[in-house]
């Protein structure tokens, strides 16, 4: 139990078996993402928005101006 200025927090635990019928497995990494689901491995290729992740990063740290207008230009508002 933990016991804060506003809340008790109770942790329960309980035995279950699992039931699924289908299971899918994960590996993400910063460029790609792989997934293992019904017997079948897919890759999905993120090096392209890795880069574009990068790129305005990079811009926003350099200008702090930057990135007022990107949120501005990319953002639905």
């Amino acid at each position: 139990m933990i016991l804060t200025g506003r809340e008790l927090i109770v942790t329960v635990k309980k035995s279950v078996e699992p039931k699924a019928e289908k299971w899918a497995s994960f590996d993400v990494n910063l460029t790609n993402v792989t997934a293992f689901i019904d017997g079948e491995i897919k890759r999905y290729d993120l090096r392209e928005l890795y880069h574009i992740h990068r790129t305005y990063e990079s811009k926003r740290q350099s200008k702090p101006n930057t990135s007022k207008m990107l949120l501005k230009k990319y953002s639905n508002s």
